[in-house]
């Protein structure tokens, strides 16, 4: 099955409407973007002068279940498990990709990450072709900012500015004081940093805010979760690691920046109430990929994609209520742009509506009971590409694909050959890789090699530890769920079920200076001085010169752990 691929999805200017959505008005909204315009729905949509307000809080490496919105006891997050309470709650929300900057891209742009070619991998660059939500609020009016980790890690090349939208950390405040000499938490202050940017701000002018947290992204400073009183011995350890102190350790340093998290998200949401801003702004918070764990971020199980997502929005949506419905992060995209009034029907991409580009799909019928939309997804499809270069991988990186539906997730792993290390490191790991012999079941699920196909009940098998794929009596559910999933993919037009997987092979990795002997690349060509064709002939013709797996083993030695 094949589609037509958008080759230049430049953004195009329109007329779209600037006019606000409460719920009285999407009805008419509705009307205008899925069906016939009634004189009634046109007219209510004209005098509408208010459009929302969006603050958007992404966390760095947050699986779903460490928030108490998704049943943990383990950590506090009081200020998310009330957004939870009163807004909407997504049960089952997955990422398009494991891994941060593509990851990323994808929420912003609301496209499978491996359709945005140079953006589909880690460390690389999102071309100013693919367009983004928030430039499109900008460009219809809405004034956009950002804090802390916007789209990364990568470099912008083509844009003038990340596309989470212009930074302001110019406010800092090393958390927790001076209680310890060396914190590796970020001291962006990201709720001063939001309030200042509503100082700066036309109060009559509708804002997008996007507020990056750097945490819980490693590395960790050891004793922050016991200063905050929390019990490694309380904690939970997945099944899929040893249950063992140095994970608990581990685990109890990224509960705490997870608590850091929310104090944060509190002061943002003290920061609207004050201002008197809660009644029309909708908060949404969500993460980029899970926890930075062995099998779990950066990989297609469910503690690498499964994302929290919650949607507050005051007494504009009804509260109280958890969504079971599989959703992508993909979805954020098209959501936001309908609730802001900026409908399908008057957004293009070079001549290309919007719905047809964008392959998330909005959530408004779901976050408002009663409206027309798109059908309830069956499934949602995810991909891996390279996350990194490491040590003892061979050189390659782990490319697979994935569709999980509400019973089973089936993966395919692209290149079962290789050696699927490309992974964070931290305690857990080194704990795991130095007591593989103690360990040896747990050692191999995380860092052996893996079947081309595995294939996962979820229901009966919620940690996914039980390949089924080579079990007979699961074959035609097997041939059933590729079929789907490579549908999809070409439907998609996913480079490697094109016989183009170099575009991810070849694509560049900003973190990486070659060392003498084969290239170096001076800062200034790490940044914005080297074109993208320019730094993909130069890396043709490096492994060209020495093979792949001297190739990446060369940019391993070189990279010096800047991830």
């Amino acid at each position: 099955m094949k589609a037509t691929r958008e080759s230049d999805p430049g953004l195009r200017k329109s007329a779209g409407q600037r006019k606000p959505v409460g719920p009285a008005l999407l009805s008419a909204l509705f009307a205008l973007v899925f069906g016939g315009v009634s004189a009634a729905a046109q007219e209510s949509a004209a005098s509408a002068t208010v459009p929302p307000n969006i603050v958007f809080i992404i966390a760095d490496d947050l699986s779903w279940a460490h928030l108490g919105a998704y049943g943990s006891d383990e950590v506090r997050t009081p200020n998310l498990d009330r957004l939870a309470r009163e807004g909407v709650v997504f049960e089952n929300a997955f990422v398009s990709t494991p891994s941060c900057t593509p990851s990323r891209a994808s929420i912003l742009t609301g496209r499978n990450g491996f359709e945005l070619e140079e953006g589909a991998t880690l460390w690389g660059y999102l071309p100013a072709r693919f367009a983004t939500w928030t430039e499109l609020l900008a460009q219809h009016g809405y004034r956009v900012g950002a804090t802390g980790k916007g789209w990364a890690p990568g470099f912008l090349i083509d844009r003038e500015v990340n596309p989470a939208g212009r930074p302001w950390n110019g406010i800092r405040n090393r958390p927790y004081g001076d209680r310890f000499e060396e914190l590796q938490m970020s001291d962006i202050d990201y709720a001063a940093n939001f309030e200042a940017f509503l100082d700066a701000a036309d109060e009559t002018q509708p804002f997008s805010f996007w507020m990056g947290t750097f945490e819980p992204h490693r590395g960790y400073t050891e004793g922050v979760a016991a200063a905050l009183g929390i019990d490694s011995a309380a904690v939970t350890v997945p099944p899929f690691m040893p249950d063992a102190d140095e994970v608990r350790d581990d685990i109890a340093e990224y509960y705490a920046e997870i608590e850091y998290i929310d104090a944060q998200a509190g002061r943002v949401m003290e920061v609207l109430e004050r201002r008197g801003l809660q009644d029309n702004t909708i908060v949404v918070f969500t993460s980029d990929n899970g926890m930075p764990f062995p099998r779990a971020k950066a990989t297609l199980y469910d503690y690498g994609t499964r994302m929290p997502l919650l949607f507050w929005w005051g007494d504009n949506i009804a509260g109280g209520r958890r969504i079971e419905n599989l959703v992508s992060l993909t979805d954020i995209a098209p959501t936001l742009l309908e609730f802001a009034g900026l409908e399908f029907a008057g957004l293009e991409f070079a001549g290309i509506e919007a719905q047809a580009v964008m392959s998330g799909q909005s959530l408004a019928p779901l976050l408002i009971p009663g409206r027309p939309g798109l059908p309830a997804r069956e499934a949602v499809y995810m991909y891996r590409e390279r996350h990194g270069f490491y040590p003892d991988s061979g050189g390659m990186s782990y490319p697979s694909r994935a569709i999980r539906t509400h019973d089973h997730l089936l993966i395919w792993n692209a290149r079962p050959d290789a050696i699927p290390l490309d992974v964070d490191g931290g305690p857990a790991r080194t704990f795991m890789e130095e007591n593989a012999e103690e360990y040896p079941s747990l050692h191999a699920l995380s860092f052996g090699p893996r079947s081309e196909y595995e294939l996962y009940d979820v229901r009966a098998d919620a940690w996914q530890m039980r390949n089924l794929a080579e079990d007979g009596a699961y074959a035609e559910l097997l041939e059933s769920l590729g079929d789907r999933l490579f549908g999809y993919l070409e439907s998609r037009q996913d480079p490697r079920m094109l016989g183009r997987a170099e575009e991810f092979l070849y694509a560049p990795y900003f973190g990486v200076v070659f060392g003498d002997g084969l290239l170096r690349w001076t800062p200034e060509q790490q940044g914005q001085e080297m074109s993208f064709d320019e730094r993909r002939e130069l890396l043709r013709r490096a492994f060209t010169m020495i093979g792949e797996e001297a190739f990446f083993r060369r940019m391993i030695s070189e990279q010096d752990g800047r991830l």
